[in-house]
């Protein structure tokens, strides 16, 4: 296929026919993780989709954010190096990156989001959190799941699967409630009474 071609499939689907393709299909897993769909990434792309476009474009995607949180993400970067340098076997035989790199990209957003960062890849609530979230893909992703939302006589079988689900989804907004909102209110509040 020549670039020509390429060039005006790719207009077709994301600008002439962006509408349609711009929306994802839901299922039951990602309508009990996103509220029905009231995230940035399932909502169905309408009204309730450009508010949640300004929403986070605002913290995330500025100059100015780039401006105040780009020494952040350099520093984070440095750390990283210098994890890399302390250990004796990245010299020897190699290391795995990607466990380091996630903890980079935590470190990043949390940076932005709760003014918090984990220590090490062996934080405890670092480790939990990945936990967590790495639940909560193995679930939506799961063929349990799949089978039983695609084969409509087998979703009667879905409800105990659902129910973990379910429990995953509140032990992380749990987790981040205790451990980063309820900080943040306690930051915000002693800041008004001073």
């Amino acid at each position: 296929m020549s670039i020509t071609l390429h060039m005006d499939l790719a207009k077709e689907v994301l600008h002439m026919q962006g509408v349609e393709f711009g929306s994802r299909i839901r299922n039951v897993v990602f309508n009990i993780f996103t509220g029905k769909g009231q995230d940035m990434m399932f909502t169905v792309y309408g009204e309730h989709w450009r508010k949640m476009r300004r929403i986070m474009t605002m913290p995330f995607f500025t100059n100015k954010v780039l401006q105040q949180y780009g020494y952040g993400w350099e520093d984070e970067v440095a750390r990283m190096v210098e994890d890399v340098k302390k250990n004796p076997e990245a010299a020897r035989s190699g290391i795995v990156l990607r466990m380091r790199l996630q903890l980079m990209m935590y470190n990043n957003m949390y940076r932005i989001i709760f003014d918090s960062r984990f220590e090490s890849e062996d934080d405890p609530l670092f480790v939990r959190l990945k936990a967590l979230n790495g639940e909560r893909s193995r679930l939506a992703q799961s063929f349990d799941y799949n089978y039983g939302h695609f084969i409509p006589i087998l979703r009667p079988f879905l409800r105990g699967y659902l129910k973990i689900y379910k429990e995953v989804k509140e032990w992380r907004l749990q987790l981040f409630k205790d451990h980063f909102v309820e900080e943040r209110k306690c930051v915000a509040y002693s800041y008004l009474l001073n």
